[in-house]
């Protein structure tokens, strides 16, 4: 080992004693060429091989991660481990917290959904009315989508979470439709007249509650404060989803209603063998004979 005097200087290194075969030993410089230039500072290794993090950052005025990423990995990436087959490239940064909140989101999404059905199928003690409520959540989704395409915004994490949030915000038009349908049915009105006094009823009330909701995120949207900005994409995805499931809610809802009553009608149909009044096929026809039930537990 060599002194302290001896390791003070670069050029200490040129006169390294190397030792020979035959235990002659001669300097460094002899038997190299020494040369300097940049190095690292620091060099990390993750399972034994060399690792080296390479960050940036994205003016989303020009362009977003999203693209960026994408004409890496089938321009430059490619051609990189096309040329040096060992090299190893995992993007991490917000694409690997995108990732991982995507795989919570796998978990947590389907479970959102199924007590919202179980809620649903509670108050109207019915199987199926459920299904045709949250047939309103995909609606919500595509409009939310939709509201990020036509303002200019790009689809994030808080966008997605937006979205989660939407599930349990749209049904809500969709409960209160169904709730005053069910009850004209329970008062003996006739089918198609129920449907159509049910959404008459109830279309201020959608409207308001849906035009509320869109008016208290409409300063969120349009603030332009960096930090809000974080927020815009979800506080978007509620209202642009709200706006388009609203418009649909007051169509979609009650012809899924009647394609249901045509269900019932040729499963009475088959059993029977004659047609039944499209009424007395419906389980909420009964809801007045027992003042606590909203429905049929066997619709």
């Amino acid at each position: 080992r060599y002194t302290a005097d001896e390791r003070i200087r670069l050029s200490d290194v040129e006169n390294i004693r190397i030792r020979t075969r035959t235990g002659l030993e001669i300097p460094l410089l002899s038997v190299a060429d020494i040369s300097f230039s940049p190095g690292f500072s620091t060099i990390r290794r993750t399972n034994g091989m060399r690792r080296i993090a390479v960050s940036a950052g994205v003016d989303t005025n020009k362009a977003n991660t999203n693209e960026i990423l994408s004409e890496l990995s089938t321009g430059f990436f490619t051609e990189l481990q096309g040329r040096y087959p060992e090299v190893r490239i995992t993007i991490q940064g917000e694409q690997k917290k995108m990732r991982e909140s995507f795989s919570s989101l796998y978990v947590g999404f389907p479970l959102a959904l199924i007590g919202i059905y179980i809620i649903i199928a509670t108050m109207f003690r019915s199987y199926t009315q459920p299904f045709v409520i949250m047939f309103t959540v995909p609606f919500g989704i595509i409009g939310a989508v939709v509201g990020h395409l036509v303002l200019g915004y790009d689809l994030s994490m808080m966008s997605i979470f937006g979205m989660v949030a939407l599930t349990g915000v749209v049904v809500n038009d969709a409960i209160v439709l169904i709730e005053r349908i069910n009850e004209n049915f329970a008062e003996g009105m006739p089918y198609f007249e129920a449907v159509l006094k049910g959404g008459v009823r109830r279309f201020r009330a959608i409207i308001l509650t849906s035009l509320s909701t869109i008016g208290g995120l409409m300063p969120l949207i349009l603030e332009t404060n960096l930090q809000a900005k974080l927020l815009i994409p979800m506080a978007l995805s509620l209202a642009s989803g709200v706006l388009f499931a609203t418009a649909l809610t007051l169509v979609l809802i009650p012809s899924l209603l009647t394609i249901l009553s045509d269900f019932r009608l040729l499963i009475y149909r088959y059993k029977h063998g004659i047609w039944a009044d499209r009424l007395s096929v419906e389980p909420a026809r009964n809801r007045h004979e027992n003042p606590f039930e909203i429905g049929d537990i066997n619709s």
